[in-house]
């Protein structure tokens, strides 16, 4: 480093610094994928955080001899805090530049890129913290603190700051839990008791969702450790279920009915013939008779499935209005009692009238 601090050692790292800079710029514009994006990473952190380094480090020295006010350790301490800054910002950009590559995605060989893009994020945060660790580690041990007692001080502030922070940690590591046991992605659709919408983002402390009425709701990861969560987005079919009513008047016609349903249902190209199917006559009601039906779609997304439900519930419409039933509802019938008939009726009427 003390080198550096001499008019020869500006002169060869300013020669330095321009040879680099020409090859970043060659390889930004002649390189593929990779090279052309660790190129353009790397420029900014390299060129400025070098140069930085280099020209701060001659002017402190430069100055240092007209004044005296610090030692030539001082000096070396800074001048390698300059360049432990600047390693560590290129490794951060190199290394995140590298994780979002192609070439990474190509080793990963995940099908679902949903997966694939929350494993990557985690790769990445993972890689930030192994990074920040060692930087402060060095600069630690640049200015003369033992290991033993930087790793003593590490374990110390980390538990401290783990009590003091809880409901933060708390966050921070329920976030990874949903990167690791993957309950959902971005892009599902969960729901819950308080809340239900589609989720944009998993971050280190909140998980953006979009609620359906185009509103950003920000949860806090915790809440996902404790909380029952629904996820819609990986059912493997949708459900039909209704009860249908019938009169009472067409109790002759139900089983015919439900045969018919049932084979409707059996034949369905949609239906998925797997899952269990079932066309009952299933209660008695107040007003009327009510007809079960039961079945899975074969698609879970919801707009197919409303335009099933609908083609399937009109093709029923279509059976009952053959077969000659009805459907009910709820209404009142009134029957006269078996010894009164119209004239008893009649005759009380003007009674009343004269008792009043």
């Amino acid at each position: 480093m003390e080198f550096l601090q001499t008019t020869s050692g500006l002169l060869t790292g300013t020669a330095l610094l321009g040879g680099l800079w020409l090859m970043l710029q060659l390889l930004g514009r002649h390189g593929r994928n990779l090279g052309n994006k660790l190129a353009l990473t790397l420029r900014r952190p390299v060129l400025i955080g070098l140069g930085i380094t280099l020209y701060a480090t001659w002017l402190t020295q430069l100055i240092n001899r007209e004044v005296a006010l610090v030692s030539q350790q001082m000096l070396n301490r800074f001048s390698l805090t300059l360049l432990i800054s600047t390693i560590s910002w290129a490794s951060l950009n190199a290394g995140h530049a590298f994780i979002r590559s192609g070439q990474m995605r190509r080793w990963l060989q995940m099908k679902d890129p949903k997966d694939q893009a929350m494993l990557i994020n985690l790769m990445g945060r993972l890689y930030t913290i192994l990074v920040l660790l060692f930087t402060a580690a060095a600069l630690m041990v640049n200015f003369g603190i033992p290991s033993a007692a930087i790793a003593t001080m590490l374990g110390g502030a980390g538990i401290g700051i783990t009590f003091a922070t809880q409901q933060v940690s708390q966050n921070f590591l329920s976030g990874f839990m949903l990167f690791f046991n993957r309950p959902f992605k971005e892009g599902d659709w969960i729901c819950a008791d308080s809340f239900q919408g589609t989720v944009e983002t998993i971050g280190w402390y909140y998980t953006r969702v979009q609620t359906f009425d185009r509103r950003p709701l920000f949860i806090p990861n915790s809440v996902f450790a404790t909380t029952p969560i629904e996820n819609p987005g990986q059912m493997y079919n949708r459900r039909i279920l209704a009860n249908i009513s019938l009169r009472y008047e067409d109790l002759g016609r139900i089983a015919g009915i439900t045969t018919d349903v049932r084979q409707l249902l059996e034949q369905h190209p949609d239906i998925d013939q797997r899952q269990t199917i079932l066309v009952n006559f299933n209660e008695w009601d107040a007003s009327s008779i009510n007809m079960m039906v039961y079945c899975f779609t074969k698609t879970t997304v919801w707009r197919e499935w409303l335009d099933i439900q609908q083609s399937i519930f009109l093709e029923i419409a279509a059976i009952v209005q053959r077969s000659g039933a009805d459907f009910a509802f709820n209404c009142t019938t009134l029957y006269p009692a078996p010894e009164s008939d119209g004239a008893t009726l009649a005759n009380l009427i003007p009674r009343r009238n004269q008792a009043a």
